[in-house]
């Protein structure tokens, strides 16, 4: 029975230095994984690259550790009020508290990946990797190292780190992580396993740690009332002294064989990126390599090969399969040979890999074991729980722990390139690193909660706009009206333009607080750009509107003439402050005599046509619209609006009848009023939401206000939301470059669902699973009712602003009634127009 404190290497912590008592001394860090999950071939293979310099320079004995913890749920939440004043917005708080239980019952769970590189030794007479492979057990004087001392080793760290280069973002472990991986070695995915310090400040800053003893029962010996050999049970328990009642059995499995034909890349050959998504276990993995040149291997070559050909010399006139063995090795070794003679920048890796597998019983640890030996069988990969040697393999994940002879036995060689192809420092993580929780992840099987820092995106260089597509009932509107509450609870204002027929966000509205609701067909505010706009723009913005919604040309006669009028000095001139205004000048200018009388005829007739059918542009006693409510909710259910094919077909366009003329007119004067209103510098978040994109991209003056809002949104406080069935016709120009964001909900159409994909980034050449997934895996409906089951709701697809692609699934608002207001649909009789009515305001 091996006791914990005799595997605790340690002897003094300074920072991110370990001195063991061997005399090796380490310096240990987190590694910023890099992402993966759903990206192009040509990423992973950039990923790989990052490995293959990354393995190159590492010095032998480095050791590579996942460690798989679960996420505190406070760091969670601190996550979510990061930049908010909780203090201003009240309805966040609540929202921030509601979620707390909600976390915490998800039990998610994360990765943490470290790096302990050796960088010395204490005895200067005898080298560190020397004094490692001998096994010395010398002690150290640990108030006796010198600065001078510690400034050495950091400079030999500095210098591998340099080789390294920056794509991991190495960053120095603080000195209470030693005693933390520890007690979670002790603890592993059993009770008192604490949980992961993912954000800095969590550990303090120690210059010492006091290392827990335990005890590691091999074959779990003391449970049983006869002695059993402890090479027939491949488990260990560990007890410790303190925490008797609650056990961990552990089970450490390790590599046998790889495929005989080689692991494929990328797909087939990054084995350690299965190991998340066991239930009631915690699995960890570490990787002792060590490296040899090129140069250094091919002398080795020269000499196995002579001896290959003096074993065959000898075995000339015998006839036994030896001879073609031989014959076969000596082929293999000429192969690998040639492949160092090629590759000038190769080196040789000697890996030992052990994957830890932890929980309460040991019935719990040996269902994942045999889970996990099933799960890599598919892939060709043989692992085996060798008996006799667990505890030697757990001591290897221990950082500075000196050589066993398990290492060595359980050791593969392979070239570096082959190596990189790991590709072990990987994440499927997606999502910001702060901001509202709007899901959880389902790509990497640890359930993290996806952040999404849609007010904190400009604080860091990021555009927050997104789009959203989906069929019909796949979850666009629940995941806009989610959006659009949050940006309200967090202090900001929002504007969502409604086409459905019963008043969906209409509805929603009467749950917030300082709601304007408009109906474009009934109005009560005026859309008038010469009254809702400042006189320096007014008339620019006006002959955006006007022209296209009359058929002019700005170089027509009648064009010529109204831009004339829309000019500053026009304006000025005229007395021109409204439409109407507009409309009576136009008249006398075409009753006075003058060369120019038939072009003021021609407009005064087009304009003619469309004032009494537009009061919310020419009615002079409605106030004009003032964004200033933190919610606005604009109904134009009664528009006639024309169909994407309409809007980008020449022909069709031109012959648009005008009540889809006067629509679309409308439709782009709130959008450019939001453009106007939220991208402004006045302290407050503005979001717009459009679940017509088409009308937002197709058009010229909708397709200015999505670049605005994609390009300058991150300057000025400002985000657009859009949501199309069809992405490839309706996300063209500024929406399908300029918007990072962008979520896929489930759509079943084969054309659609390959559209969608595409536009997410994921080339259907190379995984075309994917397609199936979408159309038949998310959020499936079953049943005779057709209908998604609860727990299969919000399930998407997303691409974050880091253009990383993964799967999600949105939870929606954590409280109760921010829930049910969002999720109910009102019927025709009751749009929420009633309860709105009564305290709608216009400012």
């Amino acid at each position: 029975m091996a006791f914990g404190r005799d595997l605790q290497p340690t002897a003094a912590i300074r920072g991110n230095l370990q001195f063991t008592n061997s005399g090796l001394v380490t310096a240990t860090y987190f590694i910023s994984p890099l992402g993966y999950g759903l990206r192009k071939a040509a990423d992973k293979h950039d990923v790989r690259s990052s490995h293959h310099a990354l393995i190159n320079s590492l010095p032998n004995g480095s050791l590579l550790l996942g460690i798989q913890a679960g996420l505190n749920t406070l760091d969670v939440l601190t996550k979510m009020v990061e930049g908010v004043d909780l203090d201003e917005c009240e309805d966040y708080a609540d929202e921030v508290v509601a979620s707390f239980e909600r976390v915490r019952a998800i039990e998610p769970q994360t990765r943490i990946f470290l790096l302990s590189i050796p960088v010395g030794a204490t005895n200067p007479g005898i080298s560190a990797i020397s004094r490692v492979w001998r096994g010395s057990t010398s002690t150290i004087d640990a108030t006796a190292i010198a600065r001078a001392d510690l400034d050495g080793y950091d400079e030999k760290a500095n210098e591998i780190l340099s080789r390294i280069g920056s794509d991991f973002v190495p960053v120095p472990v603080p000195a209470a992580l030693f005693q933390w991986l520890w007690e979670h070695y002790l603890s592993r995915g059993a009770a008192g396993d604490p949980v992961a310090p993912t954000r800095a400040g969590v550990l303090d800053d120690a210059t010492a740690a006091v290392f827990r003893s335990a005890a590691l029962d091999e074959g779990a010996q003391a449970e049983s009332n006869r002695r059993i050999r402890p090479s027939f049970i491949p488990v260990i328990k560990v007890v410790q002294p303190d925490f008797e009642y609650r056990p961990s059995y552990q089970a450490m499995l390790t590599p046998h064989s790889f495929p005989y034909g080689g692991m494929m890349f990328p797909g087939g050959s990054e084995f350690l990126n299965i190991l998340d998504g066991f239930p009631d276990v915690t699995i960890d993995w570490g990787m002792r390599v060590s490296i040899k040149p090129a140069d250094q291997v091919l002398k080795n070559n020269e000499l196995n090969l002579r001896r290959l050909g003096e074993q065959m010399d000898q075995r000339d006139q015998e006839i036994s399969f030896a001879q073609n063995t031989l014959t076969s090795k000596a082929q293999m070794l000429g192969e690998y040979n040639q492949h160092f003679e090629v590759n000038s920048g190769e080196s040789e890796v000697s890996f030992t890999t052990v994957i830890a597998i932890g929980g309460a019983t040991r019935e719990i640890t040996m269902d994942a074991v045999n889970s996990l030996k099933r799960r890599y069988k598919r892939f060709q990969v043989e692992m085996i729980a060798p008996v006799g040697t667990q505890v030697d393999l757990w001591s290897m994940l221990v950082p500075g722990s000196p050589p066993r002879r398990a290492f060595d036995d359980f050791a593969h060689i392979i070239p570096s390139d082959m190596w990189a192809g790991f590709v072990p420092f990987t994440t499927s993580q997606i999502g910001d690193d702060s901001g509202p929780v709007i899901g959880v992840n389902l790509m990497s099987g640890n359930f993290e909660p996806i952040h999404f820092g849609i007010m904190e995106a400009a604080l860091h260089d990021f555009s927050a706009s997104f789009a959203v597509t989906g069929e019909l009932g796949s979850g666009k509107s629940y995941f806009l009206k989610l959006m659009a509450v949050l940006v309200h609870d967090m202090g900001g204002q929002f504007l969502a333009i409604d086409r459905s027929q019963v008043g969906e966000w209409a509805h929603f509205a009467s749950a917030i607080d300082d709601a304007v609701v408009i109906d474009l067909s009934n109005p009560t505010v005026s859309l008038d750009p010469l009254r809702l706009f400042h006189p320096r723009i007014a008339g620019e913005r006006a002959l955006d509107s006007i022209l296209p919604l009359l058929d002019l040309s700005p170089t027509s006669g009648a064009g010529a003439a109204i831009s004339n009028l829309l000019a500053p000095k026009g304006i000025a001139e005229h007395g021109i402050r409204s439409l109407l205004d507009l409309f009576h000048t136009v008249q006398r200018l075409r009753d006075q005599s003058g060369s120019s009388a038939e072009e003021y005829a021609d407009l005064a007739s087009r304009l003619g046509t469309i004032v009494d059918r537009m009061p919310v542009l020419f009615d002079p006693k409605l106030r004009p619209l003032r964004l200033t409510a933190a919610a606005t909710v604009v109904r134009s259910h009664g528009l006639a609006l024309p169909t994407a094919e309409e809007l980008i077909t020449p022909h069709l366009y031109n012959r648009l009848p005008l009540t889809k003329r006067l629509g679309t007119a409308l439709y782009e004067l709130v959008g450019v009023a939001a453009r106007e209103a939220f991208l402004s510098d006045n302290g407050r978040f503005g979001l717009l939401v459009g679940d017509e994109a088409h009308h937002f991209t197709q058009t010229q003056v909708g397709s200015a206000v999505t670049s605005d809002f994609s390009r300058d949104g991150r300057k000025h406080l400002a985000a657009i939301g859009l949501a199309s069935h069809d992405p490839a016709t309706d996300f063209q120009g500024a929406a399908h470059n300029l918007i990072p964001n962008r979520f896929i909900f489930r759509q079943r159409d084969e054309t659609l669902a390959r559209n969608s994909l595409e536009w997410l980034g994921v080339d259907l050449d190379e995984s075309p699973f994917l397609l199936q997934i979408l159309r038949e895996e998310t959020s499936p409906p079953v049943g005779a009712g057709r209908q998604v089951p609860e727990e299969r709701r919000g399930e998407m697809f997303m691409r974050d602003a880091l253009n990383r692609i993964g799967r999600g699934k949105v939870l929606g608002p954590a409280r109760p009634d921010r829930a049910a207001a969002i999720t109910s649909t009102p019927t025709s009789g009751s749009d929420g127009r009633n309860e709105l009515s009564r305290r709608q305001t216009v400012s």
